[in-house]
This record gives C-alpha cells, sequence and structure tokens, in this order.
C-alpha cells in the first residue's frame, strides 16, 4: 500500500464537499492507494503534465502523481475546473 499525501487545496475541498461525497472519493484514494494500476477505475494519464493523472468519481475529478512509494493527491475539483492551474 502506497503512502498518501493530500495537498493543502485538495483537502479544503474534501472538507467543504457534502459528506456522502467525501466518502465516496476517499474510498477512490483508499482503492487507489492499494492498487494504482486498478483496471476498474476510470484513470488516464494527462497530456502535457510530467508523470500526472486523473481518476473520474462522479462530476468530480482527482488529480495525483505516484512514484511506487507515495500518492500524492495534487487536486480535487469540479470537472470544468480540475485542469485549469
Amino acid at each position: 500500500m502506497l503512502k498518501i499525501t493530500i495537498s493543502k487545496q485538495a483537502f479544503k475541498t474534501l472538507s467543504k464537499m457534502q459528506p456522502q461525497q467525501a466518502r465516496k472519493i476517499d474510498k477512490v484514494i483508499q482503492q487507489l492507494a492499494e492498487n494504482p494500476t486498478r483496471d476498474d477505475l476510470d484513470i488516464k494519464k494527462l497530456t502535457n503534465r510530467e508523470n500526472e493523472y486523473r481518476v473520474r468519481v462522479g462530476q468530480y475529478r482527482i488529480l495525483f502523481t505516484e512514484d511506487g512509494h507515495i500518492l500524492d493527491i495534487i487536486k480535487i475539483a469540479p470537472r470544468g475546473s480540475a485542469y485549469k492551474n
């Protein structure tokens, strides 16, 4: 299982969500930490970004990197604004 780190921005977004949606996202993060190459999750590598991936959870996107030891959650955002810096 990978160690999970969550950015300040991602944690803030997660804490402001409705509890049911936050639980869904937390469950997906735990599944990613267990196996980041799962076939049952919609994971895609982001273009023009070094070693960065996204996973869909309903209308939200989780942007993350992983290096074999650490799963770094960079951003959690609604679909429309997830890819803007």
